[in-house]
């Protein structure tokens, strides 16, 4: 065990103490989690769920790029950190727990990659870990009891400001075969009216906002409309929906 993990983990017993007085940022508890993910001990791996019940308790927000971008998607340790986030999600849906900001999101965008772990019992890990979905629900139970109470009620909306967009499971599987993980959780940012960073605002306007006016052009609808017809008759329609369609 490294000399950061350990820090890591003690300062995680710091925070989980019935009357903690240790205070943490948002940076301290991305360590804390990084550092579960690669524990092997399974009873303290389970604790992942309370570190999250901790950051919406205190409405910190979860950093992906923070999370993830020390790791190759292919990493074990990356890999970890996604089945831990993912299974806590669906175990703070469970319960009825107001999830910390962007976790709901995040995990949105690692279903098709892990779907395999929402009606599990144990989640595998690298090195042979495995670690029982029950302890994790155990542990959020014990360090949420308080969480529907305590959770930071969600600012509200300025006037004229939109509704914050329900969408359908539908439209996530379409955006699935357009947008990479990274991109599509930019559009569920802006969707939510969750504010991006420098990084993320360059990254969503150079690339993502050209692909969705792509597919916001009439021209291209145009033609997808006429490509899903049936072969006999798409070749007559084709001039009347878009002019520039040659025979």
């Amino acid at each position: 065990m490294t000399e950061t993990t350990q820090s890591a983990l003690d300062l995680l017993n710091a925070i989980l103490e019935p009357r903690p007085q240790r205070m943490v940022s948002g940076s301290q508890l991305v360590l804390i989690l990084d550092a579960l993910a690669g524990a092997q001990d399974p009873n303290l791996v389970a604790r992942f769920p309370a570190v999250l019940a901790i950051c919406a308790r205190r409405g910190i927000a979860l950093d992906s790029q923070a999370l993830f971008a020390r790791y190759w998607d292919s990493s074990p340790k990356r890999q970890n950190l996604e089945k831990l986030l993912l299974v806590s999600a669906e175990l703070f849906r469970r319960e009825g727990l107001s999830a910390p900001a962007n976790l709901l999101s995040i995990a949105e965008g690692l279903k098709t990659r892990h779907a395999h772990l929402l009606g599990a019992d144990a989640v595998p890990l690298a090195q042979g870990v495995i670690v029982p979905v029950g302890r994790m629900q155990a542990a959020l139970k014990t360090f949420a009891a308080d969480l529907k109470q305590a959770a930071p009620a969600p600012p509200a909306r300025t006037a004229g400001a939109p509704a914050p967009q329900r969408l359908s499971p539908q439209l996530d599987r379409h955006l699935d075969l357009l947008f990479p993980d990274k991109q599509k959780e930019l559009i569920y940012k802006r969707l939510e009216h969750r504010p991006l960073t420098k990084t993320e605002r360059e990254y969503y306007s150079r690339v993502v906002k050209k692909k969705l006016l792509a597919l916001a052009d009439s021209e291209l609808q145009a033609v997808a409309g006429i490509l899903l017809q049936p072969r006999g008759g798409a070749k007559l329609k084709a001039q009347d929906k878009c002019g520039r369609i040659q025979k």
